[in-house]
C-alpha cells in the first residue's frame, strides 16, 4: 500500500486543520473580551450583546477545535485514498467549504437557542 502524500484529499484537510487549531489556540489565550470588528467570531447575532459575544466566542472556539480534528482526520485519511488529481481537489474543497459552514451554522443556530425570544 503506498501513501499519497501529493493528494489534494492530504494537504487541503490537514493544512485546514491545522490552522483551525492553531487560530483556536490564539482565541484561548488571547480571547476576544470587547465586541469588535477585527477579531473573534464577528457575526450581527454575536455582536448584538456582550453576553451573546462572550458566548459565540466559546461556542465557536470549541467548533473549531471538532472542525479541526475532523481535518487532521481526514487528511490522514487522503494519504491512503488514490483519487485523480480532480477529484481529490474538489473533495478537499468541499471539506474546507463545509467545515467553514457547518460552524458558522452551529454557532448561529446556539446564538438563536439562547438568546432569541420566541414569539407569542
Amino acid at each position: 500500500m503506498s501513501l499519497h502524500f501529493a493528494s489534494s484529499l492530504f494537504w487541503i484537510p490537514m493544512t485546514t486543520g491545522l490552522i483551525f487549531l492553531l487560530v483556536e489556540g490564539m482565541m484561548k489565550k488571547y480571547p476576544p473580551e470587547e465586541i469588535n470588528g477585527l477579531y473573534g467570531f464577528r457575526t450581527r447575532r454575536s455582536m448584538q450583546s456582550q453576553e451573546a459575544w462572550d458566548f459565540a466566542q466559546t461556542k465557536g472556539a470549541n467548533q473549531m477545535i471538532l472542525a479541526g480534528k475532523i481535518g487532521l482526520l481526514l487528511g490522514l485519511l487522503g494519504l491512503f485514498i488514490p483519487l485523480s488529481g480532480k477529484l481529490d481537489l474538489l473533495l478537499g474543497l468541499i471539506w474546507v467549504f463545509a467545515a467553514c459552514g457547518g460552524m458558522i451554522y452551529s454557532v448561529e443556530r446556539a446564538l438563536i437557542q439562547k438568546f432569541e425570544k420566541p414569539y407569542k
